[in-house]
């Protein structure tokens, strides 16, 4: 099947590792240009590079500290300007840490909050114009399970819920404009993050990282496993492509039935 993504213009949030740089892999892959945006300016330019050379497309590494408002607004000007336009923004970068209610602090949480839930709205804001002056574009924005299952142990997961809100009534607001917005719950997905919190806990339960991985999946996925970062970035293509031409509003869980709520 076509997903209608080549010549795309796209622009990959949290791009340098993890879902984020799988999922510029596959819109690469499928001959979209793409601008990668992170913190990371030397995982940026290698991964841009290697798309380049691997596709025959164009990549633009665009260093940035998404958590600061006039960073974030100079770098998608620039991603759009060196792209000469934007069809599609997948909204991936802000992991928030992991604790309980009293144990997140107040410039922690401010910190989420800048990075996470106002890095996907001003990042939304930046891309509008471009899309609304074409009539078309597509909006991806990464979220979690968390937003849709509470955990003691995860009080900044309810950024994903109003994540969540922010996608709905974004998508009312530009739907007649022709702009679709979706989310996306992954759940436990083999990223840095997860795998390195995982191997911490399985060095406190005296077991081999591999093992310990394996037996979570096994215990707490109804699938038995957790996901790989290209699962979900083929989801996310998906979404972003003419196959879901009339989706909008909506969340797709990724998650291997972890999150039991209908």
């Amino acid at each position: 099947m076509d997903l209608g993504l080549s010549g795309r213009r796209c622009i990959v949030t949290g791009a340098s590792r993890g879902i984020g740089a799988a999922t510029a892999e596959l819109l690469a892959a499928e001959g979209a240009s793409v601008a990668l945006l992170a913190r990371d300016a030397a995982a940026l330019r290698e991964r841009a590079l290697a798309l380049e050379k691997a596709h025959g497309v164009r990549a633009v590494p665009v260093p940035v500290d998404l958590a600061r408002a006039p960073e974030l607004a100079a770098a998608f000007a620039r991603a759009i300007d060196a792209l000469g336009g934007v069809d599609v923004l997948v909204n991936n970068a802000g992991a928030s840490p992991f604790g309980s209610l009293e144990q997140i602090d107040d410039p922690t949480w401010q910190a989420s909050i800048d990075l996470k839930l106002m890095g996907y709205v001003r990042g939304i804001r930046a891309v509008l114009p471009s899309m609304r002056a074409q009539r078309s574009g597509r909006i991806v924005n990464v979220l979690g399970s968390a937003g849709v299952s509470a955990s003691e142990s995860y009080a900044l997961g309810c950024l994903n819920t109003a994540l969540a809100h922010v996608t709905r009534s974004t998508a009312l607001l530009v739907a007649r404009d022709g702009i679709r917005v979706v989310a996306l719950h992954p759940g436990p997905t083999a990223t840095e993050r997860l795998l390195g919190g995982m191997s911490a806990a399985a060095k406190a339960a005296g077991m081999p990282t591999e093992a310990y991985i394996e037996k979570f999946g096994r215990d707490s996925v109804p699938l038995g496993r957790i996901a790989q970062p290209e699962e979900v970035a083929r989801m996310i293509a998906v979404l972003a492509s003419d196959v879901a031409s009339f989706v909008t509003g909506s969340a797709v869980q990724v998650d291997g039935s972890v999150t039991r709520g209908v």
